[in-house]
């Protein structure tokens, strides 16, 4: 061929392109947003329909799947430490797949609550326990939970750093997944449950509850919204509106249509949630998860919001300093238990 052209001369064709997709992306949000709201209006009269279209959102093995007794489970003792031992446990979820974490089981007799402390991004049991010292942005997060003399369970899921040797790329395994009907958060939701299955079966479990940090908030609001079996919890640092933090393992098809934050909040009702969000965040902005909050109010207009609180406290992307919100959620897990 004999034209020539500067490559500048196209920059102006591939900037339409790409404004005109962003355009085309800003028109389907709004037109999803007002079908999302259409969708949501009956979400407390029939939960448990909407908490199937939840499922089926998220993929397979939450649907067409279903577990048999109770997960084998390998153990071994670590520590005793004050008040509690440590032991490090080894779930099946799935033939093949195995959850490790760790326990915390306080001493004494009788059944108590048992909560789950999720980590978020990069994050460790072992770090959030101050296995390794100091534990980063969760602010003994762990620690203060068993405070309060209950057992804990400190999962690992897909999201450690590439400092422990064993590197992945969490965007392509969900990808994969995705295209045989499942996603990461459905499996590792699924994995979850099923350790929820075996310590409801154990001698000194009562009820559970769930706190969780930036990703592990985000598992906390999910699994609470899933599985009743979670009577109260406390998810810091990720409630927000989906459409400003598309996250490829945060989105699902058309889930703009039916579920965000707010409408999947709603599935926790009349269950207790306590939503955290430090006004400093510089991940996720304040302002986006206080617009996602108004949402949540509004949906709740006939079912009222006493059985939900909502912090904005005074710090950045971290674990709340104020212990209220865990005395809060374990003085509810008594409650439960008596």
């Amino acid at each position: 061929m004999d034209y020539r052209e500067e490559i500048s001369k196209t920059k102006i064709f591939k900037q339409e392109y790409l404004d005109g997709l962003n355009r085309l992306i800003l028109d389907r949000q709004l037109e999803m947003a007002e079908k999302r709201k259409e969708y949501g209006k009956n979400i407390f009269e029939d939960q448990e329909a909407y908490r199937e279209d939840f499922k089926k959102m998220l993929g397979w093995p939450l649907v067409d799947y279903e577990s048999k007794g109770i997960p084998s489970v390998k153990c071994e003792k670590l520590s005793d430490g004050s008040g509690y031992s440590v032991y490090r446990m080894h779930f099946e979820i799935l033939d093949g797949v195995t959850v490790t974490g760790l326990y915390f089981q306080v001493d004494g007799d009788g059944k108590k609550p048992l909560v789950l402390v999720q980590h978020g991004g990069n994050g460790t049991p072992e770090l959030i326990s101050g296995v390794y010292g100091g534990t980063s942005n969760y602010n003994l997060m762990l620690e203060r939970v068993i405070a309060h003399g209950v057992n804990a369970f400190a999962p690992q899921l897909l999201l450690w750093d590439e400092s422990y040797g064993v590197p992945f790329d969490r965007v392509n395994i969900d990808a994969r997944l995705k295209r045989v009907g499942s996603s990461i958060t459905a499996v590792e939701l699924y994995g979850l449950t099923r350790i929820l299955d075996y310590f409801e079966a154990h001698d000194n479990v009562s009820s559970f509850g769930m706190v969780g940090l930036s990703y592990g908030g985000f598992y906390t609001l999910f699994l609470s919204a899933l599985d009743k079996r979670i009577r109260s919890a406390v998810s810091c640092s990720f409630f927000s509106t989906r459409d400003e933090y598309p996250w490829s393992d945060w989105t699902w098809f058309r889930s703009a249509e039916k579920l965000d934050d707010a409408e999947i909040a709603c599935l926790v009702y009349p269950r207790k949630l306590c939503i955290e969000i430090g006004t400093k965040d510089a991940l996720f902005d304040v302002k986006h998860g206080m617009d996602a909050f108004e949402t949540l109010t509004e949906l709740c207009k006939d079912v009222g919001t006493e059985w939900l609180t909502f912090i904005p406290f005074d710090g950045t992307h971290e674990f709340c300093h104020n212990d209220e919100p865990i005395t809060e959620m374990v003085k509810h897990l008594l409650a439960d238990t008596n």
